[in-house]
């Protein structure tokens, strides 16, 4: 498997426990890990990526993300595959719980690249969110708050799925 490319917004520790939670699954294999508020233009040099990002308020992408919108939005995915990783409160923000997905998620598939690693949402508790297609979040959601106690096996288990999809 190539290199893997990991690139994560935080503003706070809990997306950093993520990124160490899966780095450490990671062990084994060849990645280097980024944060988005020094830039994203080494996404051009990976053939596999896993992006990582809470949502804020209503759906919407963390502040460094957010600035790297526009260049995110005109960069060419095609040829690299991408596991998306998400983290927010189902409880509190049922309506929108981990919508920053989406937001990804949708860059992405326009841009040519493919996304891996849908997860079902039989485990979660939300009212509605646009990060779900077909009964299935477009990446891992994690809900600290209220499922910490799941995050690791679950992030074992996706890595396995997303893991057979990269090249």
């Amino acid at each position: 498997m190539n290199k893997i490319g990991i690139f994560y917004g935080t503003s706070g520790s809990t997306t950093l426990g993520i990124v160490d939670e899966l780095e450490f699954q990671l062990r084994k294999e060849n990645y280097q890990t980024y944060n988005v508020k020094d830039g994203i233009e080494a996404m051009k040099d990976y053939d596999n990526l896993i992006l990582v990002t809470p949502t804020y308020g209503v759906g919407e992408l963390q502040p460094h993300w957010q600035k790297q919108y526009e260049t995110l939005s005109k960069m060419d995915f095609h040829g690299k595959v991408v596991g998306l990783i998400g983290l927010g409160n189902q409880f509190a923000f049922g309506e929108s719980f981990v919508g920053a997905l989406r937001v990804l998620y949708d860059v992405i598939v326009k841009n040519g690249g493919k996304v891996v690693g849908f997860v079902s949402d039989k485990e979660y508790s939300h009212e509605e969110t646009t990060s779900v297609i077909d009964g299935n979040f477009v990446g891992l959601p994690i809900d600290e708050t209220n499922q910490g106690s799941k995050t690791p096996q679950r992030i074992i288990s996706w890595l396995e799925v997303v893991k057979k999809e990269m090249k």
